[in-house]
Order: structure tokens, then C-alpha cells, then sequence
């Protein structure tokens, strides 16, 4: 079972034409179609990052079309991003998956920061102890709190350098 985790903080901005926002989603969709490709009975939720909450836009399961709807219809940035927000939020929808179901977190990160209201190195340890494995593509920078996330819980850290080609690179390198 995976969640997508995409940071709207900085999406709206237009170093990628027409902006990040657009290209992203493109990139987006296009995974979420490859993985129910090659993996037709696994799921997929959505969690977007913003105004310092992490808000689930859809909730685990099979059907491409309605998360990309979804995904579609919501494409607004604005506030900060708490990676830790939304760390809790979906380590709490996936502690509801068997202890032998795969439990992965795939987090677009726009941002530069991340705002959290509590302490995010106690939110990691809790994640790698739920054994939910973090990947995270930065869309801006190395930052390093989603690179100590990633060691910590046994996932992969990369940073999009350019619009599409980098960006669909890293998303299938997950």
C-alpha cells in the first residue's frame, strides 16, 4: 500500500512552465497509471501538504481515474508544509494495513522547510518503528530532514533537477 504525499507549499511556482503545480501533476498521473500497470492489486492514497495541515484527498485504493480526478480538481498552493503533519496522518492510515502488507510513503516536496508543531525526529522514529518506508523527491533542493527521513526508514531521496525528464526519472526509480 503506498501514499502519495505531495507538498503544496511552493507548487505554485513558475520555475517549471506552466508552473510546478501543472508539470508535477502530469508527472503524477502518469505514475499513478504505470503502478496500477504493474502492480493491479496494490493501492494508492493521496495526502497533500498545506497551510501547515495534511489533508487526505483520497483515502487507499485501486481505481487510477477516481485519484487522479481528485488530484485534479484540487490543485492549490498556498501556506507552509509540515512534513510531520502529514507523516502522522498517514502512518495512522497505514498502521490499519497487516503487519505483512508493504507500508511506503512517497513525498513530493516542494518546499525549503518544513513548519511542524512538534518534534519531527520523534515523528521519523515512530514511522521507522511502524516500518513505513519513506521516499522522498525533492522538487527545489536537498533538504535535509527529508534526507535523514529517508535513511531512517529504508527509503530513497532525490532531487528533481530539471521539469519532466528528471521528475519522471525519479518517480520510477521508487
Amino acid at each position: 500500500m503506498k501514499h502519495l504525499v505531495f507538498d503544496m507549499q511552493a507548487a505554485g511556482e513558475m520555475d517549471y512552465k506552466p508552473s510546478r503545480m501543472v508539470v508535477v501533476a502530469r508527472q503524477v498521473e502518469a505514475f499513478i497509471r504505470e503502478f496500477f500497470d504493474q502492480n493491479p492489486l496494490s493501492q494508492i492514497g493521496i495526502v497533500t501538504l498545506k497551510d501547515g495541515v495534511a489533508h487526505s484527498l483520497t483515502d487507499l485504493g485501486g481505481s487510477p481515474e477516481s485519484h487522479i480526478k481528485v488530484l485534479m480538481g484540487k490543485l492549490t498552493s498556498s501556506g507552509d508544509a509540515s512534513l510531520q503533519n502529514g507523516l502522522d496522518l498517514v502512518q495512522s492510515l497505514l498502521n490499519q494495513i497487516p503487519t505483512y502488507g508493504h507500508r511506503e510513503v512517497l513525498i513530493l516536496y516542494s518546499a525549503l522547510s518544513t513548519c511542524d508543531p512538534g518534534d519531527i525526529m520523534e515523528t521519523i522514529q515512530k514511522c521507522k518503528a511502524s516500518k513505513v518506508r519513506c521516499s522522498v523527491i525533492g522538487l527545489s533542493a536537498e533538504v535535509y530532514i527529508c534526507k535523514h527521513l529517508c535513511q531512517e526508514t529504508g527509503g530513497s531521496y532525490s532531487v528533481a533537477l530539471d521539469e519532466v525528464s528528471c521528475i519522471c526519472e525519479c518517480l520510477n526509480d521508487v
